[in-house]
């Protein structure tokens, strides 16, 4: 039962708006539980898959090394790699979904303050600052995204020559295909803007 504050025997948890507001903020709180869970485990997962890339990367390169035996470390590398890679896409969904419904939450308070200002000045706000510029370029739910760049990027120095070795015949037709393909894209961008632009200038019907 709700209860006006001149009430004698109001407390908060017969105010609509108290409990309004401890609803939203346990709310984030819990999404915010969830966001430290799932970086806590991708944190702990691609430290020890970077010390197991670092230590076989180190084995790989002792003198003794057969040519055999390389190309098998440099596919138990790719092997890690790969790995990294799918372990920082399975948490990033997550990681954005816990960011939405942060957001969701926030701005549904936010949006019941505007309608009644004098909330704003009667509760405490609801989270902390407001996101920044960095906070919108690189969010929370982006952060697995610079592991995968990473592992990427390891993948391509481990196995650059057998990329190179593999590609070099079929060079020329990959030059062909992709100037093809830009050429295309080019005409079809244009086709589309000359399209639109007639259409601007056709007169409009009136009924």
């Amino acid at each position: 039962m709700i209860k006006h504050r001149d009430d004698p025997d109001w407390d908060e948890f017969h105010d609509i708006e108290i409990t309004n507001w401890k609803r939203v903020r346990s709310a984030m709180e819990h999404e915010n539980e969830l966001v430290n869970h799932r970086l806590t485990w991708l944190l702990s997962s691609q430290a020890f898959l970077f010390a197991a890339f670092a230590l076989t990367f180190q084995a790989s390169t002792k003198v003794d090394v057969k040519p055999d035996q390389k190309v098998f470390y440099q596919f138990v590398l790719s092997g890690f790699a790969f790995i990294g890679i799918l372990v920082g896409l399975y948490i990033q969904r997550p990681l954005r979904t816990a960011e939405i419904q942060h957001d969701k939450l926030r701005d549904w308070w936010n949006k019941s303050i505007e309608e009644n200002p004098d909330r704003n000045v009667r509760h405490p706000p609801i989270c902390g600052e407001s996101p920044n510029w960095r906070d919108r370029f690189l969010p929370q739910s982006k952060f697995p995204l610079v592991f995968v760049a990473a592992w990427i990027i390891f993948t391509f120095v481990i196995l650059g020559n057998i990329i190179l070795n593999a590609i070099n015949p079929y060079l020329s037709i990959i030059g062909i295909i992709t100037l093809g393909s830009v050429g295309a894209l080019g005409l079809v961008s244009f086709g589309a803007m000359i399209g639109r632009r007639q259409l601007d200038k056709r007169p409009s019907r009136r009924l």
